[in-house]
């Protein structure tokens, strides 16, 4: 089964909730634009494929772990626990390589 991932760009503003969750309180324009560069990078290096997917649906469209789960055939907990350690990786790749503001 394939997922078609959808591309984080200029059309799509439906990634704030994610960076929101790497980085809370900054609305400067310039840090998202930064942000967003970061996130395309990390989301292709950084993270597993499952990762990718279960953030990607989650955060990105805005679908429930219970139906990633069921499209994935997962248990909810093994997507959730997808999400968290790929949260986890971009927060702390984004705490080494993004400057604090």
């Amino acid at each position: 089964m394939r997922t078609q991932l959808i591309h984080i760009n200029s059309e799509n503003e439906n990634y704030c909730g994610l960076v929101s969750e790497l980085r809370r309180g900054s609305s400067n324009k310039e840090d998202r634009a930064q942000m967003k560069e970061f996130l395309k990078k990390a989301m292709i290096q950084e993270l597993t494929e499952k990762q990718k997917i279960c953030i990607t649906e989650h955060y990105i469209n805005g679908r429930r772990e219970k139906d990633i789960a069921e499209q994935l055939g997962l248990h909810k907990s093994t997507v959730s626990r997808h999400i968290s350690a790929g949260m986890k990786k971009l927060q702390n790749t984004a705490n080494y390589y993004l400057p604090e503001r």
